[in-house]
């Protein structure tokens, strides 16, 4: 296959709410414990508006997203005997993602993201199965026979464990878009899957968060690792492309904006599909950028692009 994602699945719930109202800070991701979760979806019933239920996780979206476009791909996780977990599998299995490697546990895990007006948002994470999954479930020899295996984060310890076990089985490339949940455990403990990464993606924010510089600095401080290729998404700024032979600066496109939930999933799906293309990184980053501002048009997965979409493309 072209791409075998490894990380969390989540159904996504996506609600337009004041997040002033709920006192929540824009910007963040976090994981909630069973009350609160159920606490929130109490008060958005009263507050918010369901705006999109679809399939989530950071991986599972690149993934579904490059299955749209016409590339093979493949998954390792873990979902719930339930509804929800029906549900994800389903959504993937219709865009074309092999399941075959999804593992099963009691309940699947959710996610809330909170969107408002502005475009701003913010994401409450409920693991539940993701939490089980353990290192005994993941086929080693399916994710070596991928040319990219495309990594990211889990909210809890143990599957973070697992990952870092398994990346010293993969001899193929490794794909790693830590989001903020990684990002929080710090330079030590992604050392091991950071040593074994080809490609790194992250945003502006998070490369600060993980170095204590900016990103351009920052960068070059993770260069140490080995690592080949450096995406950083700048938002409204565009994105910054870094390898040992070029230093690319991508300037962004004007879209409406309905939801950005997913936007830099998207744009390294973007991203990737150009690296398999034999695109330049330049070109990657443009086919990316296009292809994250279609997503946005649009609530959680409705606006992902197709392969026609992918096809008609000019960069």
């Amino acid at each position: 296959m072209d791409v075998v994602g490894f990380g969390a699945l989540n159904v996504d719930l996506i609600y337009e709410v004041d997040l002033a109202s709920l006192r929540i800070e824009a910007g963040r991701e976090r994981m909630v414990k069973d009350e609160e979760f159920k606490r929130f979806l109490k008060l958005l019933k009263e507050k918010g508006k369901l705006k999109s239920k679809s399939g989530g996780g950071s991986a599972a979206n690149t993934i579904y997203a490059l299955a749209k476009m016409g590339f093979s791909t493949g998954y390792v996780g873990k979902v719930g005997r339930d509804e929800e977990g029906r549900f994800l599998v389903s959504e993937l299995k219709m865009a074309g993602v092999d399941t075959s490697r999804i593992k099963q546990d009691e309940r699947s895990g959710l996610c809330i993201a909170l969107s408002d007006r502005k475009g701003e948002r913010s994401i409450l994470v409920m693991p539940y199965a993701n939490d089980e999954l353990s290192y005994s479930e993941i086929d080693l020899d399916y994710l070596n026979r991928a040319k990219l295996v495309h990594i990211t984060s889990f909210a809890g310890d143990r599957p973070f464990e697992v990952q870092k076990k398994a990346v010293k089985k993969i001899t193929t490339k490794i794909s790693f878009n830590p989001g903020e949940p990684h990002i929080k455990r710090g330079i030590g403990q992604l050392s091991p899957i950071l040593e074994r990464t080809f490609i790194l993606f992250a945003t502006e924010k998070e490369i600060e968060m993980l170095t204590g510089q900016d990103y351009r600095n920052g960068l070059r401080k993770l260069s140490r690792f080995g690592i080949k290729i450096f995406v950083c998404t700048l938002g409204e700024k565009g994105s910054y492309i870094l390898s040992e032979e070029e230093e690319l600066q991508v300037p962004a496109e004007k879209v409406e904006v309905v939801d950005t939930t997913g936007a830099g999933d998207v744009y390294a799906a973007g991203f990737l599909a150009g690296l398999l293309k034999g695109f330049s990184l330049s070109d990657s980053a443009k086919l990316a950028t296009k292809m994250a501002c279609e997503s946005i048009r649009g609530y959680g997965r409705q606006r992902y692009p197709d392969r026609e979409f992918f096809s008609r493309i000019k960069v």
